[in-house]
């Protein structure tokens, strides 16, 4: 018998209760991070913006932080690796068209009540599925285009690719080319990039590929800088022997690769 007079609680149930407790508290996280910003914590208002591992911000929080990096207590913990406006991407969200029908809400921010916290504002325009943390969504980073795993994993069914399991894969296998299946424009698997993934190895994977797309990135910023100074000749006295030089070849190709001999003998 328990102290109060009652029956004593199997280990069963104190484990089944433990559970449904840990399940609602991932479900209010996955509500949260869906609805507020990652940084500031407050409200999502548009410009939303994610980064490389799929947080969500308010663009005006980021822009905060990279003037001042003390300027939100955790911030350095939450975002260091932002280093700069490449390091995240605006999202194309689709409005949720129930909530504009009634206009119960605010238009500039996600959530203005506990009583209406149920509903979300944005949807997945190929499913129109709600974007409230219960599904798993996605975006592609070329694009930003916001859809739901379910999306994706029917469209390439559609066509034929069929994987999109929603871990952050992608569909058709690793550095595959596939399209957007909002706007259409071609994209990498490696580009579609879960939204606030909990899943650690997912998280591990999508680190690499922010080291990747950096790397490629800084590749790609050298050689087009070395084929800047390639172009650009050389000044002074160098510079304008060659000049003169480059001046005598082309007046021999206008005599017909005769030289000043044959430009002479006409005179």
């Amino acid at each position: 018998m328990g102290n109060d007079g009652g029956s004593i609680p199997r280990r069963s149930e104190l484990v089944r209760e433990k559970k449904k407790d840990e399940k609602a508290d991932r479900k209010n996280q996955l509500q949260a991070m869906t609805t507020n910003c990652s940084l500031s914590k407050r409200p999502l208002r548009q410009p939303i913006v994610s980064d490389a591992l799929g947080r969500l911000y308010n663009r005006e929080s980021v822009l905060e932080y990279l003037l001042d990096n003390r300027a939100f207590g955790d911030g350095s913990q939450i975002c260091a690796h932002i280093k700069g406006l490449k390091d995240i991407k605006t999202l194309q969200l689709k409005d949720n068209p129930s909530l504009s029908k009634h206009g119960s809400r605010d238009s500039t921010s996600l959530v203005s009540g506990p009583e209406e916290t149920e509903e979300a504002r944005f949807v997945c325009p190929v499913t129109m599925k709600e974007m409230n943390g219960n599904l798993p969504f996605e975006f592609a980073w070329s694009c930003g285009c916001v859809f739901s795993a379910m999306a994706r994993r029917e469209m390439g069914k559609a066509s034929g690719n069929v994987n999109g399991n929603g871990n952050g894969s992608g569909s058709g296998g690793l550095g595959a080319m596939a399209e957007c299946v909002v706007c259409g424009q071609p994209v990498l698997s490696d580009d579609i990039i879960p939204i606030n993934s909990q899943d650690a190895q997912v998280l591990d994977t999508l680190r690499s590929r922010m080291a990747e797309r950096r790397r490629r990135e800084d590749d790609e910023r050298k050689s087009k800088k070395a084929a800047k100074k390639t172009k650009t000749k050389p000044k002074g006295k160098r510079g304008r022997e060659e000049a003169g030089q480059e001046k005598e070849e082309g007046e021999e190709e206008d005599n017909g690769g005769c030289g000043p001999e044959r430009k002479h003998a006409k005179k």
